[in-house]
């Protein structure tokens, strides 16, 4: 009878091997009927974003390049920010050569419940160098305010 060493590395690697096969066959649309198997590594997918909590106002930030105008809407209801869009695939018919592609295109949706009340009135966004910007101002009730305590003596 041989003796084998384990080596933990190894079967750590194939578990996580595993789950990244896992994952990404459950992240494709390959077993949905009627797709064109051209298309089959079309996933879906969804911006990262950033949060920031400032004393007057949440600035959200997301990745979100090459996106149009009409390809992005931003709504705002009971304190719950819902970012919605489509990233569209640009495809070209090629059968001489085949394409590897990692970008990922869909539809997406994020909603982020907010903490404080919104002046849904004031919120400003902005789209520069890929970058959406959300500054979403506070209401004056909801803004943080200093108590003062009175020592009494």
């Amino acid at each position: 009878m041989a003796i084998t060493r384990w080596r933990p590395a190894n079967d750590l690697m194939t578990m996580w091997n595993d789950f990244d096969r896992l994952f990404n066959r459950l992240t494709r649309s390959n077993d949905i009927e009627g797709v064109d198997s051209e298309l089959s590594n079309v996933s879906t997918w969804s911006p990262v974003i950033d949060i920031t909590e400032r004393e007057k106002d949440y600035v959200l930030s997301a990745e979100v390049p090459g996106l149009s105008k009409d390809d992005v809407s931003i709504s705002l209801k009971d304190n719950v920010l819902t970012l919605k869009g489509e990233k569209k695939l640009e495809y070209e018919e090629n059968k001489e050569n085949r394409f590897y592609r990692e970008r990922s295109f869909g539809t997406f949706q994020r909603m982020i419940r907010l903490d404080s009340d919104i002046d849904s009135e004031k919120v400003n966004a902005d789209y520069e160098n890929g970058v959406l910007t959300i500054i979403l101002p506070k209401t004056k009730e909801t803004m943080h305010k200093e108590i003062p305590v009175n020592f009494k003596k």
